[in-house]
């Protein structure tokens, strides 16, 4: 992981990140599934400013989500 996260990788970024959201849309298959589509999102949004925004404002929302379930 360490690797991919140098700034030189970003073409081999993007290209997993796409094979990950396209994974993600075959989620009837055994090892592909839904999870797929935030990781390459986030993927994604690591070399695409205008993809920060908005994976940012899910993220945000999701765990403030999760801790008011985790509290009732």
């Amino acid at each position: 992981m360490a690797r991919i996260r140098k700034p030189g990788w970003m073409v081999a970024r993007i290209i997993i990140a796409v094979i990950f959201i396209l994974g993600g849309f075959l989620a009837i298959l055994p090892v592909f599934g839904l999870w797929m589509i935030p990781v390459g999102l986030l993927l994604l949004a690591i070399d695409l400013p205008m993809l920060q925004g908005p994976v940012s404002r899910i993220l945000i929302r999701g765990r403030r989500r999760i801790d008011l379930w985790r509290r009732r």
